[in-house]
């Protein structure tokens, strides 16, 4: 009895795999069907963009937000009389050890656009648009028809100052202190040399120094090297403090609102570090949709439709950058992905030559004409 339940339950499982096989053949069957008969313009399936045999698959963008970071190195070197600073020259509070700190300077920002795989769209070119130019990005993001790409307006990379040369301070030390014996002498003749300097320099101002210039060209001069002389001296107790200025960029896609997102974190030892590394101080974006954009959307004939180019309307945005609870700053922009999708009607490029620019950045139409002798 126990077997005969056995090869029973062996057959009604056999039977119920040939009928689920069966149901999802027809399911896989009928929703191939409704993608290839989906609408001729929309791809429901991201494709590889391109020229094809009918005409051209092409992506809009989604705009994406530069920032462009000037972080400042800021490196602290101990003088060599440090410890001597207060006892000789009465200045306290000077750091005994080698300080390394970041910072963020400035800041600026820009748009980019980068390929929206949920804009996916396939045109068959007929009439005059059936040779046209059709310009897409390496990515294959839809730039221009029979015209020449725009030009994406961005910061010129940051070009570092030359640094100023080095000064060795011993170079204006007397014979005499170079040659004493301990650093605790060296530090206390150090500091009559420098006050030296002081009374020489008022005695030049004063006009009754023995050297006295013939000119005033002459007199500032001599000024100018007093005061190179007695600040390179001084640094043996103060220290010297270098700075380093690099630029990073922090790319950021904002697909929705956002209220004080972490986009990059600053430790002040190590410079900029990841935003979910918790030993930086946070800085914030908001992003906040205007719900505005910078055309009226339209309706398009149906028959229309056939050889149009879809195009991005790009949604206003206000952009908000904080660092910990202080406000930086706060930008409107437009942006692809917040606004919406419209057809450039197929009929102005099957009649004429039509030449189109779209902005790279956004996907919106930044200008558009037609041949009209073309017709």
């Amino acid at each position: 009895m126990i077997m005969d339940m056995k090869i029973y339950s062996n057959v009604w499982n056999k039977k119920m795999m040939r009928r689920m096989g069966r149901l999802a053949f027809l399911i896989f069957s009928f929703s191939h069907f409704l993608i290839s008969t989906a609408g001729a313009q929309a791809v429901s399936t991201p494709m590889k963009a391109g020229r094809t045999a009918e005409g051209v698959v092409y992506f809009l963008p989604k705009t994406a937000i530069r920032f462009n970071l000037l972080v400042e190195k800021k490196t602290y070197t101990p003088g060599e009389y440090a410890k001597y600073a207060e006892k000789y020259l009465g200045m306290t509070g000077i750091e005994q050890e080698e300080q390394v700190t970041y910072s963020v300077a400035s800041y600026n920002i820009s748009q980019i656009g980068v390929r929206d795989t949920s804009k996916c769209y396939s045109v068959e070119l007929k009439g005059k648009s059936e040779t046209a130019d059709v310009k897409l990005s390496e990515d294959g993001v839809l730039l221009a028809i029979n015209d020449e790409p725009a030009k994406l307006k961005l910061p010129e990379p940051f070009q570092p100052a030359a640094k100023p040369a080095v000064i060795n301070p011993h170079q204006y030390q007397s014979d005499a202190v170079r040659s004493a014996g301990s650093m605790a002498k060296q530090a206390e003749m150090t500091v009559n040399q420098i006050l030296e300097l002081q009374e020489h320099r008022q005695q030049l101002i004063t006009g009754e120094a023995d050297d006295m210039p013939q000119d005033e060209n002459q007199l500032r001069y001599m000024i100018e090297q007093i005061d190179k002389q007695r600040e390179a001296l001084t640094s043996l107790f103060t220290g010297t403090t270098t700075r380093d200025t690099t630029e990073q960029i922090i790319t950021v896609c904002p697909e929705k609102e956002v209220q004080r997102e972490v986009i990059f974190r600053l430790n002040k030892k190590l410079g900029i570090v990841d935003k979910d590394d918790l030993s930086g101080i946070p800085y914030y974006m908001s992003v906040e949709d205007m719900h505005r954009t910078n055309s009226q959307k339209y309706g398009t004939a149906e028959n229309k439709k056939d050889g149009g180019f879809y195009v991005n309307v790009p949604g206003r945005v206000r952009l908000t950058l904080f660092r910990e609870q202080q406000q930086l700053g706060s930008f409107d922009v437009y942006a692809g992905q917040f606004g919406f999708v419209e057809l450039r009607s197929g009929a102005l490029f099957k009649r004429y030559i039509t030449h189109m620019t779209l902005n790279p950045a956004t996907g919106s139409v930044d200008k558009i004409h037609a041949d009209m002798n073309t017709k």
